[in-house]
């Protein structure tokens, strides 16, 4: 089973968290990225050169950063392509998830909401959380 990660954003978003990626897990070839509007070339051309030369069985896990932004929706009529999965705010804990995670079989709908579900825990306001005493401090 073949696996790619495409993460797609606009502008160099998607280039710089698949630096940040390969930085924490290493070199890789499953993860594509799509920076668009930086080089002229039409969008709807660099989604289906990504997508239609994949084979039929291949896993596809797409992130894109906004969910209504026109990315996202040159992506969105491959919702239902076989093994596909398209998932709007991307951020660096659910990328990592997915690309440490199994690579042996397809990703479930349901393992795909447990993921987000992780990712969503991972976005806290830090002012909240209570600073413990240090009594060195003093």
């Amino acid at each position: 089973m073949e696996r790619k990660i495409i993460l797609a954003s606009h502008h160099h978003m998607a280039s710089g968290l698949k630096d940040t990626v390969e930085f924490l897990a290493g070199e890789r070839t499953d993860v594509l990225a799509l920076d668009a509007y930086v080089d002229g070339q039409p969008i709807v051309d660099q989604v289906h050169h990504l997508i239609d030369n994949l084979p039929e069985d291949t896993e596809v896990l797409i992130f894109t950063d906004l969910l209504s932004g026109s990315v996202n929706q040159q992506f969105f009529p491959y919702r239902n392509r076989l093994h596909t999965h398209i998932i709007s705010g991307m951020n660096l804990p659910i990328v990592l998830a997915i690309v440490l995670g199994q690579s042996d079989q397809y990703y479930t709908q349901d393992q795909i909401h447990s993921i987000i579900c992780e990712a969503r825990s991972a976005l806290v306001y830090v002012n909240d959380i209570p600073l413990e005493d240090d009594e060195e401090d003093e």
